[in-house]
């Protein structure tokens, strides 16, 4: 390495391109040499460092014609990948709505009979949503009132409960239980809780083992504090009845007005609540499903 040789001034190094303050040395504008080059460079700043200089710099200095640019492949794979997964989604939403509709279409084909034990206002409405899912759904109605029964076959009202509400025609009344229990596919149990155990020992006998109970009750028994999971199957001498609980908040007036209504259903066995939840929703009346203990 070359050493760097400085001449000494009575004061201080002095910068040979300005000249100085003091008074006895007036010395004019230097060329730059070597010498004075490498003082120059002593006093000047520091130079950025390389990385702000290679970034400040330009990556190539060809010309624009020496080559041609290259295709943004990147941004054309994202772009058919999402189109894929668009394309993707789009198909498993038409197969998942195609699926509903044809198992809540299979449900409705399979059943042809449906009984609501109860002529009361909230099994009146179920009754007629229900015989409004399929006109050719044999919808009967188990009731107690002569009246009421005679009403509802001849007029098609239930004049103690809805008397402005004009009922289907597929729905009927009748009093005797095993002519309505008899080929049933599903049972809607409106009857009050308090009344329940009563009425079920009455009519154990027309009831089939395997025939779904669809309890519209709510409350708990006094004397024995026992829910209607617990009131059905001890009242028909099953522990294996099959048992779905269907609760709102709900009304039976919304229903029979078709007004916007949501229920939920609940059951142990996930399939038939499943089937209960095609059987009942429509397009004003929202079923979901649960799962009870």
């Amino acid at each position: 390495m070359a050493a760097l040789i400085l001449e000494p001034s009575s004061s201080s190094f002095l910068n040979p391109n300005f000249p100085s303050n003091s008074t006895n040395t007036h010395r004019p504008y230097l060329p730059l040499t070597k010498k004075s080059t490498l003082l120059h460079r002593i006093h000047s700043p520091p130079a950025p460092p390389l990385s702000l200089r290679c970034s400040a710099t330009p990556a190539s200095t060809s010309l624009p014609g020496d080559q041609d640019p290259l295709p943004d492949s990147s941004s054309e794979r994202t772009r058919d990948r999402r189109r894929a997964v668009r394309l993707a989604w789009e198909k498993l939403v038409r197969w998942s709505r195609s699926w509903r509709n044809k198992a809540k279409t299979d449900v409705l084909e399979r059943t042809n009979k449906i009984v609501v034990l109860g002529g009361g206002s909230f099994g009146t409405a179920m009754a007629a949503h229900v015989a409004e899912r399929k006109s050719q759904l044999e919808v009967n109605m188990l009731v107690r009132d002569p009246q009421v029964c005679q009403s509802i076959n001849e007029n098609h009202y239930n004049c103690k409960y809805f008397p402005k509400h004009k009922l289907p025609e597929n729905l009927i009344a009748t009093t005797d239980a095993k002519v309505a229990l008899l080929g049933a596919d599903y049972c809607f149990h409106a009857v009050p809780v308090q009344f329940s155990s009563s009425f079920l020992a009455g009519i154990a006998d027309y009831v089939d083992p395997g025939l779904p109970f669809i309890s519209l009750s709510k409350g708990l028994e006094l004397n024995t504090l026992r829910m209607m999971s617990q009131i059905i199957p001890h009242a028909l001498k099953n522990q294996r009845q099959p048992f779905i609980a269907l609760s709102g908040p709900s009304f039976s007036l919304e229903l029979m007005n078709k007004l916007p209504t949501a229920m939920v259903v609940a059951s142990k066995d996930k399939k038939l609540a499943n089937a209960v939840q095609q059987l009942l929703a429509s397009d004003h009346l929202r079923i979901s499903t649960s799962r009870c203990s």
